[in-house]
């Protein structure tokens, strides 16, 4: 039987490189602690709004959002739905929309 070469011995490829830390398992139903605003937006209106990630992994969050002239000026987290990893960025739309970064995540499971 003849010998095999070693191919790819040394080489990072896409599957071994991580730009985000990977979930950790069992740890998928994290809940959102604390965002930090990125940005206002504009055409914003106060109230409890759903919002979209920037990672396909959480949903459910939502952010009660106090306005002024149309913009965001304050904001607490209303449910913090799952899957969300620290650094996320969460859009609340509007004309323009205001962004938040996930701050903190407690895990609930």
């Amino acid at each position: 039987m003849a010998a095999q070469p070693f191919d790819g011995v040394g080489v990072t490829t896409s599957t071994t490189f991580y730009p985000r830390p990977p979930i950790e398992p069992g740890r998928e139903g994290g809940t959102v602690v604390t965002v930090t605003r990125l940005t206002a937006g504009t055409g914003q209106t106060a109230g409890t709004k759903a919002t979209t990630d920037d990672n396909i992994n959480g949903s459910g969050c939502t952010i009660t959002t106090t306005v002024t002239s149309g913009a965001v000026t304050g904001q607490t987290v209303a449910a913090g739905g799952d899957g969300y990893r620290v650094g996320d960025v969460l859009t609340v739309a509007g004309t323009t929309d205001a962004t938040f970064r996930v701050a903190t995540v407690s895990y609930t499971n």
